[in-house]
């Protein structure tokens, strides 16, 4: 049984990836840090799929707390075969609203998106280490990190730091840690879309005609990639990026 840590995941893609572990029998800590009903619900799911699941809420974005989140994890599961770094934060700016932008929104998204990777995963490596087989850590990237777009510059910007930090962690921590990426594109039907004020769902339909394959990403999409990459079919791959964005980068 699949021993798993998942931040951030209460909601949307975080707890669909909850769902396809759990679909393979995985024991899994299902991480929030203010929606406890909604853990509750990806918990129920999780043992509506097959899984075995625990609730723990951590603020992730505090070091003490992610790596304590860590340890209590490790200590229930009786060790740690999969951390993934899901949770995230963004402000919705406007790329091109320079002074919208002030330092405590770089430090509010680098505390989110960077420290709480970095933490984590330092947290998760000393455990790791210590078993014979190893781990597998996945981090989140988005397309924001690969192209100059999205929410907010802050969130591009940090989000690019997590594709490097992905390649440091990763040439460090071998061989017994493999650490790797996904980049999620435009992905539909999330608690992240419905927070977007600027959300327009007529132009965000007509941008899935401008992607490669053709349509919107959905929170499974991202949930397979995740799950290939901690999986031992994916034991020889470390320090990659795995864009699963429709073709959005080949353009």
């Amino acid at each position: 049984m699949q021993k798993v840590l998942i931040t951030g995941a209460s909601v949307g893609i975080g707890r669909q990836i909850a769902i396809k572990f759990a679909s393979n029998g995985a024991n899994i800590i299902i991480n929030y840090r203010v929606a406890e009903d909604d853990a509750k619900e990806t918990l129920r799911l999780v043992e509506e799929a097959g899984g075995k699941g625990h609730i723990l809420q951590a603020d992730v974005s505090d070091p003490k707390q992610a790596e304590t989140l860590v340890q209590k994890s490790a200590e229930i599961l009786g060790g740690l075969d999969a951390l993934i770094n899901n949770a995230g934060a963004t402000r919705f700016i406007a790329f091109n609203n320079l002074d919208a932008v002030d330092v405590e929104d770089f430090e509010f998204l680098n505390r989110v998106n960077v420290h709480s990777v970095f933490f984590c995963s330092r947290a998760a490596a000393k455990i790791m280490e210590r078993q014979e087989h190893g781990g597998s850590i996945v981090n989140f990237g988005s397309v924001a990190g690969m192209l100059p777009r999205g929410s907010s510059m802050p969130y591009a910007v940090t989000k690019s730091a997590v594709l490097h930090l992905t390649k440091c962690l990763a040439n460090v921590l071998s061989p017994k840690i493999r650490v790797n990426a996904v980049t999620p594109g435009h992905i539909q039907n999330t608690r992240w879309n419905a927070g977007n004020v600027n959300h327009d769902e007529a132009k965000y339909q007509a941008y899935a005609q401008t992607i490669p394959l053709g349509r919107l990403g959905e929170p499974h999409d991202v949930a397979d990639a995740v799950y290939f990459l901690a999986s031992k079919e994916a034991s020889f791959i470390t320090g990659v990026n795995l864009p699963v964005e429709g073709g959005q980068n080949v353009f």
